[in-house]
């Protein structure tokens, strides 16, 4: 059931109303029934893969407690008998064991994902190997298989879940049917927001009210949302398209704006599709963690990844970048680069090589073709460059006595690490890595020979549809500027109860008569639901 459409709308408005009329106590019992009701209708082939991560995490983080609760009552039971180094012997047994059972579940579900995702991609290795080196044109047929709705989101939920409870964070959940919520939640399963346990499980099972002014803030939501996915994203979706495909002949200009475009479109759709799962989890009362903070108005890259897909990201910092810069065999890879008389490169060794590995996954989780491995290799590199470069540019900016602070340095900084970010999505959008580099290249070439006309005509964007896109563009551009100071919503909420619903009948005017919708058109097709 695709979030774009009258039977999600449909569907969440009967389990409102029976989340409402049930008691208090029992609601979160309506929201996983909804949450599986809403996943198997996705197939139900897929539970299988929602259950094994649900159950396995389960029993994991119950084998993980228990040990631990052996550990604590063994040593009572023994303080006076054992010395310090046998009591330091046992925890360390203990916490291998523990790390065994946290290893054996990651492994499980991470294979199940990397599987799923990744076995097309091997095999046309194997073929090619084969092929090349044995001869053999008895290829292996490729298992086409479809990713499961969600399945990269809530495994990382899960995981990120189960390796707090090694660490001991927090307690885990006792419940087995209420850690099934946890993990299946339905406005989050298509795209995220990737949650914590510890601030997820108090939104879930806490006992709401109801209150009509958060139905109305999280439907204000929903429908900004929709204007950015439907007026915006899938307008443009169609020129992206064919310019990349025509750039041989519609070079230059038209490939720049395609790029432009391009920005504009995965943003309205991934963050668009983020504000109706938002809206719907605020109008049951239940706060998800916000994945956007305007990344558009960044200084640097480093900024932009702070404010675009957050939740991923702290997930790949706090469980993949900080254990491997305190991993022992990098300190002392570090250490012995820096004794060889490599000071400076030493130090950095704890954080480049655990970025490095991090801009990998992050180029692996986006899809399996070379283009997003590289995409993500480049976003590394400009990283450290930034990084490395950072005292020369302050210096420069010293000499050359420009204002750190001021409009234009900062509109300068912006301008740059957008247009950077936009060059990037080049891998986004091409079928392969030299076809990327390849549109690179032609974006500077024949500028004098655009003529607005073609991109009517001949590319998809007829004068209208652009027209609309730009005027969008430019109110989601305003509306992010205003967001600097404080929510937009509470503002309006300030006004008039008149001017409240007159700005609400716009935005619902905006979607009904200028959202895309035509031949052809797939509303499930969110560009973060395939990776």
């Amino acid at each position: 059931m695709p979030f774009i459409s009258v039977d999600f709308a449909l569907f969440v408005t009967a389990v409102l109303l029976l989340y409402y009329i049930f008691p208090k106590r029992y609601r979160w019992v309506v929201l996983l029934i909804a949450s599986y009701v809403f996943y198997g209708l996705t197939g139900i082939e897929n539970f299988a893969y929602i259950l094994t991560t649900t159950v396995s995490a389960f029993l994991g983080a119950m084998l993980i407690e228990n040990k631990g609760t052996e550990q604590k009552k063994y040593l009572e039971d023994n303080k006076n008998k054992l010395t310090k180094e046998e009591k330091k012997s046992y925890k360390a047994v203990i916490k291998k064991k523990q790390k065994l059972i946290l290893t054996v579940c990651i492994l499980l579900n991470f294979g199940i994902l990397l599987y799923l995702k990744y076995i097309d991609w091997s095999i046309a290795y194997i073929n090619l190997f084969r092929l090349t080196y044995m001869g053999r044109i008895d290829f292996i047929p490729f298992k086409n298989l479809l990713l499961p709705l969600g399945i990269s989101f809530y495994t990382f939920q899960t995981m990120g879940y189960l390796i707090d409870i090694y660490y001991g964070k927090y307690e885990r959940e006792h419940n087995f049917f209420r850690f099934a919520l946890f993990v299946s939640f339905f406005p989050q399963i298509i795209q995220g927001p990737i949650s914590r346990f510890g601030e997820l499980a108090g939104e879930l099972y806490k006992e709401v009210d109801f209150d009509f002014s958060r139905i109305k803030s999280g439907f204000y939501r929903i429908m900004w949302g929709l204007f950015k996915k439907l007026v915006i994203a899938d307008r443009l979706a169609a020129y992206v398209r064919d310019a990349i495909a025509l750039r041989e002949t519609y070079k230059g200009l038209y490939i720049l704006l395609a790029v432009f475009f391009y920005s504009m479109q995965i943003y309205g759709d991934f963050s668009g599709g983020i504000d109706v799962a938002l809206g719907v989890s605020e109008m049951f009362g239940i706060k998800l963690a916000e994945n956007f903070n305007r990344p558009f108005f960044s200084k640097s890259i480093s900024e932009y990844w702070q404010r675009w897909h957050i939740t991923l990201g702290t997930w790949f910092k706090d469980y993949i970048f900080y254990p491997l810069s305190l991993n022992k065999g990098i300190i002392k890879l570090g250490k012995f680069v820096r004794e060889k008389g490599a000071v400076q490169f030493g130090k950095r060794i704890p954080i480049y090589i655990p970025m490095l590995i991090v801009w990998f996954t992050t180029g692996m989780w986006h899809g399996s073709q070379n283009r997003f491995v590289v995409w993500g290799l480049f976003n590394f590199v400009f990283i450290v460059l930034g990084t490395e470069f950072e005292p020369l540019s302050n210096k420069i900016t010293q000499e050359l006595k420009l204002n750190e602070t001021g409009v234009m340095m900062k509109t300068y900084r912006v301008f740059k690490t957008f247009w950077l970010m936009s060059f990037l999505r080049i891998f986004d959008i091409s079928a392969d890595v030299p076809s990327a580099f390849d549109t690179f290249v032609l974006i500077f070439r024949d500028w004098g020979s655009f003529n607005i006309k073609f991109v009517y005509e001949n590319l998809s964007l007829p004068q209208e549809d652009f027209i609309v896109a730009v005027v969008a563009i430019v109110i989601m551009f305003v509306f992010d500027l205003i967001q600097r100071r404080g929510s937009v919503r509470e503002r309006i909420f300030k006004l008039p109860v008149i001017f409240q619903w007159v700005i609400l009948s716009l935005l619902i005017t905006a979607v009904s008569v200028f959202g895309y919708y035509g031949p052809g058109y797939d509303a499930a097709s969110f560009i973060y639901g395939a990776f």
